[in-house]
């Protein structure tokens, strides 16, 4: 049953994209690749990519880290996650994973307060700075920081694999002076982009792609069958 649900989920994908609906988003770095995490929440990354010594930010943790727990247990490295999210904070204080340090911070453009916009359906998990028709059930204030904000928090020169999972606020970051003033210290980003969204659409996402091509980031990997998931390595490090 699993087989053919995968085959829909690519065919509804490959027809999507036909019309229009879907980016189309070549994969422009071939190499070789290992897949970290679970079906629900997982990325490929270079193969033997990472060392004890690296650093992985993992922002929008939600409830599900098997992405990053899964960096940790392969290569002994370190993980900063960011996430204001009531639910996700909750979660992690109860996991106790090892290697991983929280902070209760959001991602986003530019750093101050913000309003966060609970799920209006409590069964999920994922709020988001961005106002759309399925948020905002509950609202609360929560400090955001950009990237330069980030980079002085965990204290590293270099990020090894940024994971951006963060509802519709990738976009502003993305196009922020913030990330590009800092894009050279990041290695590879594993992100997942939110077109689907009717406050978006498939040109949100193609103006995200190429400003990472002007950045220096190529696209390595992309989920088959969500179009959501992508990996962008940087070519020059």
């Amino acid at each position: 049953m699993e087989f053919f649900r995968t085959i829909y989920r690519i065919a509804r994908v490959g027809a999507n994209k036909l019309v229009g609906r879907e980016p189309h988003i070549p994969i422009t770095c071939r190499i070789p690749l290992e897949f970290h995490g679970n079906d629900y929440c997982g990325w490929s990354i270079p193969k033997n990519f990472l060392a004890a010594d690296s650093v992985i930010v993992d922002v929008g943790v939600g409830e599900d880290i098997s992405f990053t727990q899964s960096l940790i247990a392969r290569y002994g490295c370190r993980a900063f996650g960011f996430d204001p999210t009531p639910r996700a904070v909750s979660f992690i204080e109860t996991l106790k994973p090892a290697g991983f340090v929280l902070h209760k911070l959001g991602l986003s453009g530019k750093s101050g307060k913000a309003q966060f916009n609970l799920p209006t359906n409590t069964q999920y998990v994922s709020g988001s700075i961005v106002n759309a028709e399925h948020l905002g059930g509950q609202k609360l204030e929560v400090e955001l920081v950009d990237l330069t904000g980030l980079m002085d928090i965990v204290q590293a020169s270099v990020i090894d694999v940024l994971k951006i999972d963060i509802e519709g606020a990738e976009y502003d970051v993305l196009a922020s002076k913030s990330f590009a003033d800092h894009a050279r210290q990041i290695r590879a980003i594993c992100i997942e982009f939110h077109h689907r969204w009717p406050e978006f659409g498939a040109h949100r996402t193609r103006t995200a792609v190429a400003r990472l091509r002007e950045l220096g980031f190529e696209c390595a990997w992309g989920s088959r069958t969500t179009n959501e998931e992508f990996l962008f390595v940087r070519q020059d490090n």
